[in-house]
């Protein structure tokens, strides 16, 4: 499901993007404000897709009998490298906005240093995304509020990363481990504790439902539309669940993204044969199919450089489409958010890229390649 869920991570990517971008359209678009406070439900997406393919990961290791370190070592370079990078440019970005605006006002001033505003310990916590522990409540973006508040969720992603290493070592003990942890989970979501809120315990019911579509696929248990009766009947479903969950009001907010997260990852398995349709679309001799299908596929192989970055980068073209468009014009939002995602693309290409596992370099060229060149 290689296309599908990049579609679904770009998907996830800009839900998240008009979520923290939500108010530009206030004003102008009132229903693309509404569809986008409930963009913070785009993290649950990436944890459940992050649980399918990281058990296709590790069940790949283990069948090649590869050391778990291998695996380990993989996702750190991962998540770190390109996050430390990020880190970089976030710390430069309030330097050089400041440069621009200067070049309108005469007048340089210097920016608030982005450093000060944590200690060193809380710098060596924000640099290992270890300062989720020292959390006091369920908002874990706060505790990176001074830089970057998506950041907390790639320390409980590392997490997640850990936890499937250390089980990787209990060899055919493995699933069984995977198992417990999950049962333990939902205990944990249920019971009343006072576990620390930057476990990943806590979130980790989203990453089991990834974890059981990955093996329902490798057990070949999925649903073939192979007639129209069935698609009708699926896309009613759809209807159905969307309607469900749209009209559902959770307990609380873990409750909240466990059923968001079985809602999707049903979905995922309910349209897995749009796979087959995509790959089609994609070698598709046609060139205008192709560039209509290939920037959503580039924005979810991007999907983790844009989710880095675009929360403090999208002040840079807002800077100047706010020139251009006033809060009553809908292209202010829209045409910020795509200069954002362009901004974006240069880093993904020169940076994240060359950090990922030669396998995931191997996916990433099958998503990303001109017509005509095969997977």
């Amino acid at each position: 499901m290689v296309l599908l869920l990049d579609l679904a991570r770009g998907l996830a990517c800009l839900w998240v993007f008009f979520f923290h971008v939500g108010n530009l359209f206030d004003g102008s678009a009132p229903t693309i404000a509404y569809i986008a406070s409930f963009g913070h439900l785009g993290v649950p997406m990436f944890f459940v897709i992050s649980g399918y393919v990281i058990t296709h990961a590790a069940e790949s290791s283990q069948q090649a009998n590869r050391s778990p370190l291998i695996f380990l070592r993989n996702r750190f370079k991962r998540i770190y490298l390109t996050y430390w990078a990020s880190l970089v440019v976030i710390l430069l970005l309030p330097f050089v906005l400041e440069l621009l605006s200067s070049f309108k006002t005469g007048e340089y001033v210097q920016p608030e240093s982005v450093v000060a505003r944590y200690t060193p310990w809380e710098w060596v916590n924000v640099v290992l995304l270890t300062q989720v522990f020292w959390a006091h409540s369920s908002d874990l973006a706060s505790e990176f509020a001074g830089i970057n508040t998506v950041f907390w969720t790639l320390a409980i992603e590392f997490q997640f990363y850990v936890v499937v290493f250390l089980a990787l070592w209990l060899g055919r003990f493995y699933r069984y481990a995977i198992a417990l942890v999950t049962l333990a989970s939902l205990v944990v979501m249920v019971v009343p504790n006072n576990l620390n809120f930057g476990l990943f315990i806590h979130y980790w019911p989203s990453f089991a439902v990834g974890i059981g579509l990955a093996y329902l696929h490798r057990n070949g248990i999925q649903l073939h539309v192979n007639s129209f009766r069935k698609l009708v009947l699926l896309l009613l479903l759809t209807a159905v669940t969307l309607a469900f969950a749209a009209y559902v009001h959770p307990i609380h907010i873990r409750t909240n993204h466990l059923v968001f997260s079985s809602i999707f990852g049903a979905l995922l398995w309910l349209f897995s044969d749009l796979e087959i349709v995509l790959q089609r679309l994609k070698n598709s001799k046609s060139r205008i199919v192709y560039f209509l299908l290939e920037p959503w596929l580039v924005l979810g192989a991007m999907s983790y450089s844009a989710y880095l970055l675009h929360l403090k980068l999208f002040l840079l073209p807002f800077m100047f489409v706010s020139q251009v468009f006033g809060t009553d014009s809908i292209a202010l939002g829209l045409v910020t958010i795509l200069l954002t995602l362009l901004l974006t693309y240069p880093f993904y290409y020169f940076v994240e890229r060359h950090f990922l596992s030669s396998r995931y370099k191997k996916l990433h060229r099958a998503v990303v390649h001109s017509p005509g060149n095969g997977d």
